[in-house]
C-alpha cells in the first residue's frame, strides 16, 4: 500500500472519531497504520512472562524496563537456579537479541532485573529469568553487593506489605566534559554492541489495605563506597520518570 493511503486510512480513523463524539488513541491509530502497510516500523517488544513483563529495546539490547509483582506466596519456592544457564530471547528479533559470547571476557556480570530469586517457585519461573532480555552488563561489583541488597530489601518487604511492585531498568546519564558540555556516553560490548548503562533504576511500590509506599532508587555502575547504605541511592521517583523517559501511577 502507497504511502498516501496508508496516511489517508489513519486520517480516517480519526475524521470519524471525532464525528462519533470519542477520542481515538494512539494505540488505535498505530494498529491502523500497522494494518494498512508492511512497510510501518514495528516497535520492539513488550514481553509478558509468568515471573514479569518486560519492555524491551532493540537499539541497545536492553530492557527498557522490567516489572514485577511480588507477595509472599509468589517468593515461596526452593527452585535452585545452578540448573539454569542464560539463553537468548526467541521473542526478541534476531537483529536485536544479544546473546552470551557478548559478555565473554568483558568484565562485566550478566546482571538480572528480575532477579532469579525471586522466581524460585517453579522451574519455568526461574529460566524466564534468565533470558538474556532480562540481562544488563553490570560491574561485579555493583551486581554482587548493592544492587543483590537492593534485590533482598524488595523481597523483604513481602514481610510487611501484601503486594510489592518492582519495576528495574538501566539508565543512561549524561555527564559533564572537560568542555564544560554534558554528554550522554556508554560503553558498548560484543559483536552485537549491547550497551552498558551508566545507572540502574528500581523502583518498589509497596501495598496493604490503604497504605501505598514508594521507594525509588538509582544505582551508578561505578565502583561505590564501601560503607554506602541503600539509603544514600534513595532519589525522588519524578527523577527517574525524567531520565527513564516513563511515567508511574498516570492516567
Amino acid at each position: 500500500m502507497s504511502l498516501q493511503k496508508t496516511i489517508l486510512v489513519a486520517f480516517t480513523l480519526l475524521i470519524n472519531a471525532v464525528l462519533a463524539g470519542t477520542q481515538p488513541t494512539s494505540d488505535r491509530i498505530a494498529d491502523a497504520l500497522q494494518k494498512s502497510s508492511d512497510f510501518v516500523p514495528v516497535s520492539t517488544p513488550l514481553i509478558q512472562r509468568g515471573s514479569y513483563l518486560l519492555s524491551y529495546d532493540g537499539k541497545t539490547r536492553n530492557a527498557q524496563w522490567v516489572y514485577e509483582r511480588l507477595t509472599a506466596d509468589s517468593l515461596d519456592g526452593i527452585v535452585d537456579r545452578s540448573s539454569f544457564d542464560f539463553i537468548e530471547d526467541p521473542l526478541v528479533f534476531a537483529q536485536h537479541r544479544a546473546t552470551k559470547d557478548d559478555f565473554k571476557g568483558s568484565g562485566f556480570d550478566r546482571g538480572h532485573l528480575c532477579p532469579a530469586a525471586d522466581a524460585k517457585v517453579s522451574p519455568d519461573a526461574m529460566k524466564e529469568t534468565f533470558y538474556l532480555s532480562n540481562i544488563s552488563p553490570q560491574k561485579p561489583h555493583l551486581n554482587r553487593k548493592h544492587w543483590l541488597k537492593l534485590e533482598k530489601h524488595a523481597r523483604d518487604l513481602t514481610k510487611v506489605y501484601e503486594v510489592v511492585e518492582v519495576v528495574s531498568g538501566p539508565l543512561y546519564l549524561p555527564e559533564q566534559d572537560k568542555d564544560g558540555r554534558r554528554y550522554v556516553r556508554y560503553q558498548v560490548i560484543g559483536q552485537n554492541d549491547v550497551a552498558v548503562p551508566t545507572h540502574f533504576f528500581k523502583v518498589i511500590l509497596c501495598r496493604k489495605a490503604e497504605i501505598d509506599k514508594v521507594e525509588a532508587f538509582i544505582l551508578p555502575k561505578e565502583k561505590l563506597g564501601q560503607n554506602a547504605s541503600l539509603e544514600d541511592f534513595m532519589v525522588p521517583l519524578e527523577k527517574i520518570e525524567r531520565a527513564a523517559g516513563i511515567v508511574f501511577g498516570h492516567n
